[in-house]
């Protein structure tokens, strides 16, 4: 047992040798490289290094300045949609106590009860449109616009031109250039069994003028 220890021990310091004389001789040959490279060859090495260097500088520099700009609009942003939601929220309970206030009666002590509260949800709304809020103008006999006005319903006027507006439902709203409420609206469309009708009485007249 103990000649196989020092077996053990002589091999094992033997391929400890081996590894420090393969250390060697690798940095041995690495300095006769370096020795054999020309004065041009290790300026050219040194220019690749900083190339690179800068390359990743100058990337990493972009990267920075374009994440300060995207911060910089996304702030301006919400900056700009600040009062969004909030008007948001309060638009319904507005038009609620609009119509509340604006309710017809003949009571003269109401009228003055009313009078109060209407200069009150005046200045609700004002300092709403101060904020960037702003009524959609719509009008009966204008062309229906489906990116600020909602269908509500369909019916048809032979007097008026089709796919326009015979109702205003409920107001609509805008907050600065985004849609905040569209516009409900009645617009004006031709029936469908009507237009078979029309199209029907068509083909019977081609028809006939072919028989004849």
């Amino acid at each position: 047992m103990a000649e196989e220890k020092e077996k053990v021990i002589e091999g094992s310091e033997e391929a400890k040798e081996i590894k420090v004389e393969d250390k060697k001789a690798s940095e041995k040959e690495t300095k006769k490289k370096k020795k054999k490279q020309k004065p041009e060859d290790v300026i050219a090495e040194v220019q690749e290094e900083l190339q690179e260097l800068k390359d990743k500088y100058f990337r990493s520099l972009a990267e920075t300045e374009n994440f300060k700009k995207r911060m910089t609009e996304d702030l301006k942003r919400e900056r700009k949609y600040a009062g969004y939601s909030l008007a948001s929220k309060l638009m319904d309970s507005l038009e609620i106590f609009n119509q509340a206030v604006n309710m017809e009666t003949e009571d003269p002590q109401l009228k003055n009860f009313l009078y109060g509260f209407k200069m009150i949800d005046d200045m609700i709304l004002n300092a709403l449109k101060e904020e960037g809020l702003s009524v959609i103008e719509t009008k009966v006999g204008d062309e229906f616009d489906p990116t600020k006005q909602h269908a509500m319903d369909k019916e048809y006027n032979p007097e008026q031109k089709e796919n326009t507006i015979l109702k205003v439902v409920k107001k609509g709203y805008m907050f600065k250039d985004r849609l905040l409420k569209p516009t409900q609206v009645v617009i004006n469309i031709k029936p469908e069994d009507k237009k078979e009708e029309k199209e029907m009485i068509i083909e019977e007249t081609n028809e006939e003028g072919k028989v004849n």
